[in-house]
């Protein structure tokens, strides 16, 4: 948890390094579909934007790893 709340910190001290991180990963996300595409691979190429795009992925992490849904309330 200490590793977080210091890389946290990193970030708060350092946003641009925020773009990069996100320009890093949409940069791989826009290859990986450019590629499925020219090898007209249509179910990698849904899965990999459609993922990317919802978060999906991280999702399922926090739902099936993580006790963040477990309390979750919009009620609050």
């Amino acid at each position: 948890m200490e590793v977080l709340q210091s890389f946290g910190t990193y970030l708060e001290a350092n946003p641009t390094m925020i773009v990069l991180l996100s320009l890093w990963e949409g940069v791989w996300t826009l290859l990986a579909c450019w590629f499925a595409a020219r090898n007209n691979q249509k179910l990698w190429f849904l899965a990999v934007g459609f993922l990317q795009l919802l978060g999906i992925l991280e999702i399922i992490y926090l739902a099936t790893q993580t006790r963040f849904f477990k309390n979750f309330n919009l009620n609050d």
